[in-house]
């Protein structure tokens, strides 16, 4: 009872601060941030939900850009996991959700440039992403069904530099410990009305554990159009290949502690890893009609992937799939006063659909064996959704909005020797949504909102049957989960430099998709999934950030999240009351960062992280953990030439830790070690006309 009412026994004392900072300076006032996850452009005083809001170009200076986690480790809510195995890719868990897989992303959607990362089942990549581009990142914590559908944990909104119509190029090479080369080179160049931006670059490292190398090679190019000054038109087109991502795999504590850089010997000997191509394309068209007070937008995109997996065990252990990933999106826009209440009336809708063609071979040692699995998967998505903002008052904004979203599955099993397994899955869901505004003075806002979210299985979790000896065909008894979700928090800034946010919320999951493993595909990365009865989740997030003068910059945070099971009884046991496994209780940061006179700079950045339990019995748990990077460097100017050197340090103390949890993994290896020290040196070398 006390833990679950700690968050919100904090609000008297935040309100209290809020009390001192207006007695300090009642002059202070926001920056004009501005806000587009939630669907509609909004400064940030104004969004009625937990949302940060990064300057990617302050993040990436000085930092070597192997993965996004290094953009998002300041974000309160927000755990990162596994940096370092590139076949399992960037995990990101968003108030817990996200926690269950043991690779990639759930439960959060995630889009650049307007482009949509998320498949129309839940599931994200994010390892075709040019992270020496990205500009800005919008993190928008809380359900997002209303907004987004499929997104349980909340949205992730990237945008990379855009042409400004000057002609610029830029070069960048890197090279740091454990065999990192990254090269990157850019050109943009263009008019007032018409820029095109082109990037290319290549990645490789041999990583800190055997059986870890990666090599990855990536395009893109980005164009922008204005015809009128009403109209604005974008086109964004990428290639991303990884020849080779190899797996060192999860090892037990013990072989954790004794040997960090060794990798499972299954997962050596089948050569674990994967490999794959994706192209990607998108174009949309914005317009403003009567002087502004309406907009329309209309865009549509496509991905090609083609992928080939390969995992620790022989019968069936080699996945490959060829994907086809389209959608189309609109959206209509009105700023309007009726009844005498100023209002912004937003409607749209979406339209996804995903064709996978599976295939699934024995693993004889690296080589591919007989096919085992044959079928096709296709999943589509269609949503709709309304929204208002009413102001109330000058300073009191109401938001409330609504979506449905239908979802429907097909697998069709083209390999028949050993039964028909085709069928079908249809899932419909309504997500209601509302949020209230309170702009008490120009420095400080309070909001709270009531949201509903929920999460369908992948096709990845519904391709494994619930009876694991089965072959084709799908997980039958699987079904989403649904969230309900509380929040109160407040938002602020003052003269003298300082910008704080903090937020509670209380969150109720019900039928919460869990993993598991069993003893015939022990340790090998196929997992198996169930329904939770029910859990709650209590959570409180804080950040602050500092500008100290001219030349110093503070950052803090800190997250506590109490995850629980209310109800979850399985064939191996009750776990109701344990802790849900795959988040820590306690997540925390810090950063300091120095501006110096003639360029120069430098850094300092702190993570830390309680034990993260590893199984749903709590039996088992990760250690807690602090790691500090440094950074330093400088930007001068030669002539037209821009120039930027930088080195870096990372996890300075060489803390032994673990950068990654595969939740409820069998015969204990539950666990992948991190990196111990590394460096790099990275030189930028840029030309503007």
């Amino acid at each position: 009872m006390f833990k679950a009412s700690v968050p919100f026994l904090c609000l008297p004392a935040l309100l209290t601060v809020s009390a001192d900072l207006r007695a300090q300076d009642d002059r202070a006032e926001f920056d004009p941030v501005e806000v587009t996850a939630t669907r509609t452009a909004l400064t940030l005083p104004e969004v009625s939900a937990a949302v940060t809001v990064l300057d990617a170009e302050d993040l990436k200076r000085g930092r070597p850009l192997t993965s996004l986690a290094e953009l998002l480790g300041q974000v309160p809510g927000l755990f990162v996991q596994n940096a370092g195995n590139f076949a399992q890719d960037t995990r990101l868990a968003l108030r817990g959700f996200g926690a269950r897989s043991s690779f990639g992303i759930r439960g959060v959607a995630i889009v650049v440039d307007g482009v949509p990362q998320t498949l129309p089942d839940g599931q994200s990549q994010v390892d075709s992403i040019d992270l020496d581009a990205v500009e800005r990142i919008e993190i928008l914590r809380g359900p997002a069904s209303a907004l987004y559908g499929n997104a349980a944990g909340g949205v992730i909104l990237i945008t990379t530099r855009p042409p400004d119509g000057s002609t610029a190029a830029r070069a960048a090479q890197t090279v740091g410990r454990y065999g990192l080369v990254d090269s990157r080179a850019a050109f943009g160049g263009g008019t007032e009305r018409l820029g095109v931006r082109f990037a290319a670059s290549r990645f490789e490292q041999d990583g800190f554990r055997r059986h870890s190398d990666v090599e990855q090679y990536r395009a893109s190019t980005r164009l922008t159009w204005t015809p009128s000054p009403a109209t604005r038109v974008t086109a964004v087109a990428g290639y991303f290949e990884a020849p080779e991502e190899q797996d060192p795999g999860a090892v037990t504590a013990a072989q954790a502690r004794s040997s960090p850089r060794a990798a499972r010997a299954a997962n050596v000997a089948f050569d674990a890893g994967e490999s794959l191509e994706q192209w990607r394309f998108g174009a949309g068209v914005e317009h403003e009609l009567d002087g502004g007070n309406q907009r329309v937008r209309l865009s549509g995109f496509g991905f090609v992937r083609d992928f080939d997996n390969r995992l620790p065990f022989e019968s069936g252990g080699q996945v490959a799939f060829e994907r086809a990933f389209t959608g189309v999106d609109g959206q209509y826009e009105v700023d309007a006063e009726w009844s005498g209440i100023e209002q912004r009336l937003t409607a749209g809708f979406d339209y996804r659909d995903q064709d996978d063609d599976r295939l699934r071979f024995d693993n004889l040692a690296g080589t591919r064996g007989d096919r085992v699995l044959d079928q096709n998967e296709q999943v589509e998505a269609i949503g709709l959704y309304l929204q208002n903002r009413f102001r109330l008052a000058p300073d009191w904004t109401l938001r409330a909005g609504v979506r449905f979203d239908e979802v429907r599955l097909d697998v069709d099993d083209r390999r028949l020797e050993d039964g028909d397994d085709s069928g079908s899955r249809t899932w419909r869901e309504t997500s209601p949504g509302a949020g209230l505004v309170w702009r008490a003075y120009d420095w400080l806002s309070a909001y709270v909102n009531v949201g509903t979210a929920f999460q369908t299985p992948t096709t990845t979790e519904l391709a494994n049957p619930e009876d694991p000896g089965a072959g084709g065909g799908f997980n039958r008894a699987l079904e989403p989960q649904n969230a309900r979700s509380y929040e109160l928090g407040l938002r602020g800034a003052t003269a003298s430099g300082l910008r704080y946010e903090a937020s509670v919320f209380r969150a109720r999951i019900d039928d919460a998709i869990i993993s598991f493993e069993v003893p015939e595909f022990s340790g090998s990365g196929r997992d198996f999934f169930r329904n939770a009865g029910r859990s709650t989740r209590n959570g409180l997030e804080l950040a602050a950030s500092w500008r100290l003068g001219t030349r110093w910059r503070a950052r803090a945070g800190y997250t506590w999240s109490d995850f629980e099971f209310d109800r979850f009884e399985t064939p191996d046991g009750d776990f109701s009351g344990n802790r849900l496994p795959g988040v820590p209780r306690h997540l925390g940061f810090g950063a300091l960062d120095w501006t110096g006179p003639s360029g120069y700079y430098a850094g300092v950045d702190l993570r830390a992280a309680g034990e993260v339990i590893a199984d749903n019995a709590n039996a088992v748990a990760s250690p807690d953990y602090v790691v500090a990077d440094i950074h330093a460097g400088r930007n001068f100017s030669l002539g037209r030439t821009d120039v930027d050197l930088s080195a870096g340090i990372g996890n300075l103390f060489d803390e032994r830790y673990v950068d990654n949890v595969r939740v409820n993994a069998f015969g204990g290896r539950f666990f992948e070690p991190a990196p111990g020290t590394t460096f790099h040196l990275r030189l930028s070398i840029g030309w503007v006309h």
